[in-house]
């Protein structure tokens, strides 16, 4: 029997709770950096007891933990100055919280740009993502999620720039996973780079349904060799443009995901529920699958 363990990301449902607490770039200090920071900190290990009071066992850290940590006006020597809150952070997690930890940079983070301040900016923002993880001691399965990028009016041009700048930029396969979009790059040409590159490939079923390929759900499944629980990402479609995110995600919507699961063998999955519901999502799609998981 297939096991689904469910994940939220970055708030509370209500919005009370947040690891996203920033300020104004005019304001960039020190003192307000730590100041947000601690903010995010508190809220943190308030939502990772919210996750463990529902069963919850992944959560996605928002990218803002450390604000403007990856901009060129922050200070390094101020990560340094960090640095023993998140390893005592991370003593306090492996010690009370049996949560797998993984963050997802936003839609700036392009690693196929042809622009090169666009790739330097965007590794200076994946070197942040990871050492905030490495930092906390969050073993191989903290993953940072990334789509591939632009097209840039040659595709095949595209997926190549992809993959030569991760490829000398080797330090990026220790935590680095992929997501297929729902304008860009389908689910087969992800898949095809993540097989390339040996990085996992996160399966996301409304961007597929929106940009629709054919694909082997078993291939997905075999790029997570080594990297963890293989991870997916479910949503339904909400009210707006076109890819937007529900207040809740849709029964019909989790079957037809288990359903393709089911041939794969897996015994356990990871599923993000990108619902803007968070944690009330999860709850209620549990009860509508009438399913109890432990």
């Amino acid at each position: 029997m297939l096991y689904i363990g469910f994940g939220t990301f970055c708030t509370s449902a209500d919005g009370k709770l947040t690891t996203n607490h920033t300020f104004q770039i005019k304001n960039l200090t020190f003192e307000k950096v730590q100041e947000s920071f601690q903010a995010n900190l508190r809220d943190f290990f308030s939502l990772l007891d919210l996750c463990k009071k529902e069963g919850i066992e992944v959560f996605r850290l928002g990218s803002n933990f450390i604000p403007y940590a990856s901009h060129s006006l922050f200070r390094q020597e101020w990560l340094s100055r960090l640095e023993p809150y998140l390893i005592e952070a991370g003593d306090k997690i492996k010690q009370n919280y049996n949560i797998r930890i993984t963050m997802h940079p936003g839609q700036f983070t392009v690693l196929n740009s042809p622009k090169i301040e666009v790739l330097e900016n965007s590794l200076r923002e994946l070197k942040y993502h990871f050492w905030v993880l490495d930092t906390l001691g969050i073993g191989q399965d903290g993953i940072v999620i990334i789509h591939v990028g632009g097209i840039y009016g040659d595709k095949k041009r595209a997926i190549e720039r992809f993959i030569n700048n991760v490829d000398e930029n080797k330090w990026l396969k220790k935590r680095l996973a992929i997501e297929n979009d729902e304008k860009m790059f389908t689910a087969q040409e992800v898949l095809d780079i993540a097989k390339t590159l040996e990085v996992p490939f996160v399966f996301d079923l409304l961007h597929h349904k929106l940009n629709p390929s054919r694909f082997s759900i078993e291939e997905i499944f075999k790029t997570w060799n080594g990297k963890g629980i293989p991870k997916f990402h479910l949503s339904s479609m909400g009210k707006g443009k076109k890819g937007i995110h529900g207040e809740y995600v849709n029964s019909e919507d989790f079957m037809e995901l288990i359903e393709m699961l089911k041939s794969t063998g897996l015994k356990k999955v990871h599923l993000m529920i990108e619902a803007k519901q968070k944690e009330r999502a999860i709850k209620r799609l549990k009860e509508q699958i009438e399913i109890h998981y432990r």
